[in-house]
């Protein structure tokens, strides 16, 4: 009776605004949880009190309640698409049952801490294998996705981001194997007295090469994704404008120059003295900025396009999956402290890789296609243009409109059937952009 109220509660907000509600609520959540996490060998004594064990309880409570509602609204989402591309109805059950089958694990952590005082480092290995298991799984079917299409379009940004996905899927696996390396170095049962512990690796073990190739992978995610978002919202930069655009950008690459180089010299590595939690909780912040500047280049550019429209429905979902990825993936739960801080955020990573998928994948075949679409109804005027000898009547330009448009609606449809995403030029859109390039060609 309390989940159908509070749902109906929650549905007399419009879309845009449930949607806001719940990523600023999963946003705090896991920003609150993953803090904590970090600096739980701090202040042991605080974070097993009752009061850190309520707000664990409380924040898997969040969890729990919140991917209900992020999942339900990416479903409503993607109905039309996943209705001509079936994989995305196996791709969103499995993620569902996934999701759920965290919730449970949390749930049973809860109940032996609460019970029996201690908890199993099983259920991080679980969690740790369920999460990373679907961010590697969920971005390696986009890079096929992306490289899909790319064989048909030949467009560099979708490459761009097919790449970009392959090093972000070598990120999850180095990522998955560090983690677990260092859970291995944990007791297997953990109680109210343990203390939060993060192992530390010798430049020659196995886990300290494994944490290179993932910094490397990282990296290379970053700075690919950068190019990409950069190629992709380039042709929308006069409705953000041009100064806004490239301010948001630039600070996303200076950011990223001038912070990890800072803590490779050590200005923010964690010691013994009074400024090392300080130190851990500034640098820990960097997940959190980057999916941020991301986010808040997609969700401005979306903001310029037509309300209700699908590409700016799904810009928005891949700025809110960029944020929560940067922020979730970078936080652990490997330290497994008491209660385990940090296992929130690590279960909402494999449901912010679908975010990615269900809005960037979209939106980047998207602009794909309007681009393709343009190119095809530019040359169709100029062709017909030729034959019909001139445009001097209206009769001409309404017989020349009509063909290009028939020829436009059977390549949109082309397009659409082999991606399974629609164009977002609605016939006013190629109305207009037809008699642009009818203005250019009567000028010439």
């Amino acid at each position: 009776m309390h989940r159908i109220k509070t749902a109906t509660i929650f549905s007399k907000f419009s879309p845009d605004k449930r949607l806001i509600v719940l990523m600023l609520v999963v946003t705090v959540t896991i920003i609150i949880d993953s803090e904590i996490g970090y600096v739980a060998d701090f202040i042991p004594e605080q974070v097993s009190s009752n009061t850190g064990i309520l707000v664990f309880i409380l924040i898997a409570v969040i969890f729990a309640i919140t991917q209900y509602f992020i999942l339900d609204y990416v479903k409503q989402l993607n109905r039309e698409t996943r209705q001509r591309v079936p994989h995305l109805t196996r791709l969103h059950t499995g993620i569902s049952v996934a999701q759920y089958l965290l919730a449970v694990v949390v749930a049973i952590v809860i109940l032996q801490i609460l019970f029996i005082q201690q908890y199993n480092i099983v259920s991080l290995y679980i969690v740790y294998a369920i999460s990373y298991g679907l961010w590697i799984v969920t971005l390696a079917i986009l890079a096929r996705a992306f490289f899909s299409w790319y064989r048909f379009s030949k467009n560099a940004v979708v490459l761009i981001f097919a790449l970009s996905m392959i090093a972000y899927v070598i990120n999850g696996v180095a990522g998955l194997f560090e983690y677990s390396d260092m859970l291995g170095q944990q007791k297997s049962i953990i109680t109210s007295v343990d203390v939060a512990y993060f192992p530390e690796f010798s430049i020659e073990s196995v886990g300290s090469q494994i944490g290179v190739i993932n910094n490397a992978a990282s990296s290379a995610a970053y700075i690919l994704t950068w190019i990409g978002t950069v190629k992709m919202l380039y042709p929308y930069i006069k409705k953000l404008g041009k100064i806004k655009f490239w301010t948001i950008m630039g600070v996303a690459m200076v950011y990223y120059l001038s912070i990890f180089p800072l803590f490779v010299l050590g200005y923010f590595t964690p010691s013994e003295n009074v400024d090392a939690m300080t130190n851990i909780l500034i640098f820990s912040l960097a997940g959190l900025l980057s999916g941020i500047i991301f986010g808040a280049a997609f969700y401005s550019v979306a903001r310029t396009l037509r309300r209700g429209s699908d590409l700016r429905n799904h810009m928005i979902v891949a700025a809110y999956g960029f944020v929560l990825f940067y922020i979730a993936g970078s936080a652990s739960a490997s330290q497994a402290a008491y209660p385990p801080f940090g296992i929130i955020s690590v279960s909402f990573i494999g449901l912010s890789c679908y975010l990615i998928y269900a809005g960037l994948y979209s939106s980047a075949v998207t602009v794909s296609q309007d681009t393709t679409l343009r190119l095809s109804i530019k040359k169709s005027i100029t062709d017909q243009a030729k034959f019909l000898h001139g445009m001097g009547s209206a009769h001409m330009e309404q017989e020349l409109q009509s063909t290009v448009m028939e020829i436009a609606k059977k390549h949109s449809d082309v397009l659409t059937e082999k991606t399974g995403v629609e164009s977002s030029m609605t016939e006013s859109d190629i109305k207009e952009y037809m008699a642009m390039v009818m203005e250019e060609i009567h000028k010439t």
